[in-house]
């Protein structure tokens, strides 16, 4: 089943645009009335009382669910919970929105959505700029969708509803726990950017991913990031020249690359679950 709600999920997120269902709003209220109460209690402390109701409600409903139906309401909840933890604004959505402005030729509205879209500074030069974009791609697709579907196949929903929250909490936190939670989410993004770019070097340029992987794969939770941006510029070998294509070509290649990635996981997932039965 974990295939199957994965396959539907990621199908659903490549090719729909339903950002706006994603409403995550009453997470903010909900940080807000924990605050009024135990605000002053220690920073991990407070990230795991905020974190783990939610976990524990989504796990209940989980197994209750598993017994209806031959299983039915529990797959469609799977694929609503997946779905509702990915983004929460949709990767391809944004980056082939930078890539229409790219077309018309108007530099600033380029720079001003990538700012939006992936947090980008304002770039020094061109170059820097497709730098900056073609490595987001590849950290945001991480963060967005692979870490969910790791926590997701591990923890069922209730790992998708950890790692996003966590996630947004260190984004922003009426708890004041953006420290605590970027801590927490570089440890559980460790494991799946490793994998993550270890499958770059079989959707791209094999060699050249795998001799930066093997250098930075020892990097230490910081290193998260470097990883996932070295090993997907390797991946469209660009990283002998150290250049890539300033006419939005390195994006769409990055972007074509993610699709073969996430084609690979879905074939990974299957065989795990065929040697497992």
């Amino acid at each position: 089943m974990t295939f199957i709600i994965t396959f539907i999920s990621l199908i659903i997120e490549r090719f729909f645009h339903w950002n706006h269902l994603r409403y995550w709003r009453w997470f903010d209220v909900y940080q807000r009335a924990i605050s009024r109460r135990i605000a002053n209690w220690p920073s991990y402390l407070l990230l795991v009382i905020c974190i783990l109701p939610l976990m524990i409600v989504a796990g209940l409903i989980d197994v209750i669910l598993s017994h209806w139906f031959y299983g039915v309401p529990r797959l469609i909840f799977g694929v609503l919970i997946l779905l509702y933890c990915m983004g929460p604004e949709n990767l391809w959505a944004q980056a082939y929105a930078c890539l229409g402005e790219l077309q018309k030729d108007d530099p600033k509205a380029v720079v001003d959505r990538a700012q939006t879209a992936f947090g980008i500074t304002l770039p020094e030069n061109s170059q820097a700029f497709h730098q900056a974009l073609t490595r987001a791609i590849f950290i945001e697709a991480n963060t967005r969708i692979f870490a969910v579907i790791f926590w997701f196949i591990i923890l069922g929903p209730a790992g998708a509803i950890m790692y996003r929250s966590i996630a947004m909490c260190a984004k922003q936190s009426d708890l004041g726990l953006t420290q605590a939670a970027s801590v927490v989410r570089k440890i559980l993004d460790w494991v799946p950017a490793r994998i993550l770019t270890f499958i770059f070097a079989l959707g791209g340029h094999f060699t050249e991913v795998f001799q930066v992987w093997k250098k930075d794969i020892r990097l230490g939770l910081n290193g998260n990031d470097q990883l996932l941006g070295e090993c997907g510029i390797a991946a469209l070998d660009a990283k002998k020249s150290n250049q890539v294509a300033e006419n939005g070509s390195a994006e769409k290649e990055a972007l074509s690359l993610l699709d073969r990635v996430f084609i690979m996981v879905l074939v990974l997932l299957a065989m795990i679950v065929i040697m497992t039965r």
